[in-house]
């Protein structure tokens, strides 16, 4: 969304009359949503544009004249802040960026979009399959079939080598780090599959590829996930210690301590390292949050969770100004579900 787009709107709506309050109440979204469209920090949903240009007596295109870029960030924004999208959408987005893709001045990013696209769709088939494969065991709890829907749909743990382990992935990113040798964030990737593989001694070898491109908090990370690999569970806390200890006022060395203390089902040292990450992290991430009420959840603190899911609600208006979109609506999901949670066990 660009300035001048803001101001066409507020062109628009002064010229009909109307306040922001009162364009918002027309298209049942809030007065903060205009602002920020008027200012430019965001863009209508695409559901919006027809009772949108109605508002402002105009039409769709001359509301809404989109360059290609303008366009390609568009479905950027809809992709972060929707839950679902329409077959509509998806089908008329994908066309797009299909022609975008032959394009070479397009292609680079025209390509990632369709592949984010296309992720996304398959993040909403498999939240529409989660409660038909649920439901499905409760008829057929006899079924392998049954059991195999629930993980599929929600990311089950499968102990079955064949079909958990990374190999191919692996083989991917060791091409990509050889091709692109002062990419970090490759070597970070890479370490993170090596390492969920147990292939404890190359990942030793590209830690130090990695620290030798840049040290940082990532190089303690590693090194303490490769130890538990290894079965050296105290060498490996003493690393994550160490971590905090040599980078103590960054919020993700934090975050990623507790991380992995939550995982070894370290509860109390885990939620006081995601307050402490949440204490130094500015602007502040709502990852933390969101760790610390599902720990408060997993105890069976229901309120408590409850409290953490309105600060990530909170964060989100705070540090990120936004007022509506997923950011907003996953948390409350969370909430009313935990409510809901309260009421049946009276």
């Amino acid at each position: 969304m660009t300035n001048e787009f803001g101001a066409k709107i507020r062109l628009l709506r002064a010229g009909a009359g109307l306040t922001q309050e009162q364009l918002a109440q027309k298209l049942s979204v809030t007065p903060q949503a205009v602002s920020k469209w008027e200012s430019g920090t965001s863009m209508p949903d695409i559901l919006l544009l027809p009772p949108l240009s109605v508002a402002l007596g105009t039409s769709i295109d001359a509301l809404f004249s989109m360059t290609d870029d303008r366009r390609m960030e568009r479905i950027d924004n809809m992709l972060w802040d929707r839950r679902f999208l329409t077959q509509q959408e998806f089908e008329s987005e994908e066309r797009f960026l299909k022609e975008k893709c032959l394009e070479p001045e397009k292609q680079a990013r025209a390509t990632l979009l369709l592949a984010e696209l296309y992720n996304k769709r398959a993040k909403e088939y498999r939240e529409h399959a989660a409660p038909l494969a649920r439901r499905a065991l409760s008829l057929l709890p006899e079924s392998g079939d049954a059991h195999h829907a629930v993980f599929d749909a929600e990311n089950g743990a499968y102990f079955d080598w064949n079909y958990a382990n990374h190999a191919k992935l692996i083989e991917f990113y060791l091409d990509f780090v050889a091709a692109h040798p002062q990419d970090k964030h490759g070597y970070q990737w890479l370490l993170d599959l090596l390492i969920a593989d147990g292939r404890c001694v190359e990942a030793r070898e590209y830690l130090e590829k990695l620290d030798r491109l840049e040290h940082s908090y990532h190089y303690h990370l590693y090194l303490g996930m490769i130890l538990r690999a290894e079965g050296r569970l105290d060498e490996a806390l003493d690393c994550w210690a160490q971590m905090t200890q040599e980078y103590p006022e960054n919020g993700f060395a934090w975050f990623v301590r507790a991380s992995m203390l939550a995982s070894l089902c370290r509860y109390d040292e885990a939620e006081a390292g995601f307050r402490q990450a949440l204490e130094r992290m500015q602007p502040k991430y709502v990852d933390a949050a969101e760790a610390l009420a599902q720990l408060a959840e997993l105890r069976g603190n229901y309120g408590e969770a409850i409290g953490w899911y309105e600060k990530e609600i909170e964060i989100a208006r705070t540090d990120w100004n936004e007022e509506e979109g997923e950011l907003i609506d996953e948390p409350k999901r969370q909430i009313a579900r935990l409510r809901e949670k309260m009421e049946k066990r009276g």
